[in-house]
């Protein structure tokens, strides 16, 4: 597997299959034990439809940026506070981090073109 190809796991795994889990999930009538997931979808039901389309893109926009972080740190263009050595994501012997996030951003530029 190459970098580009983890890249395009991942985005489809996090902002394809998990959000449209949560946004076909939201406006079921099934109830749930974790209560901040029943508040949730109070909330969801609470909203017209453009509402609903808005949150969707504001959730999308989360996790597009959540992930550009997260590979920010892999590919070491940011480090914590006390960090003392740097990430290497390697994949069957072979290194794939550095240039994960802008592998990312510009696949979601490309959507977006």
């Amino acid at each position: 597997m190459t970098e580009e190809e983890f890249v395009k796991h991942l985005k489809e795994e996090i902002l394809s299959d998990a959000f449209n889990y949560y946004f076909e999930t939201l406006p079921t009538p099934k109830k749930g034990k974790d209560r901040y997931w029943e508040k949730s979808k109070q909330l969801f039901h609470s909203l017209n439809d453009e509402q609903r389309n808005q949150l969707k893109v504001f959730t999308q926009l989360i996790m597009i940026d959540t992930v550009s972080s997260i590979f920010s740190k892999l590919d070491n263009l940011s480090s914590y506070a006390n960090q003392e050595s740097f990430f290497e994501v390697t994949l069957n012997g072979n290194v794939i981090s550095g240039d994960l996030q802008e592998i990312f951003l510009m696949s979601i530029e490309e959507d977006n073109a």
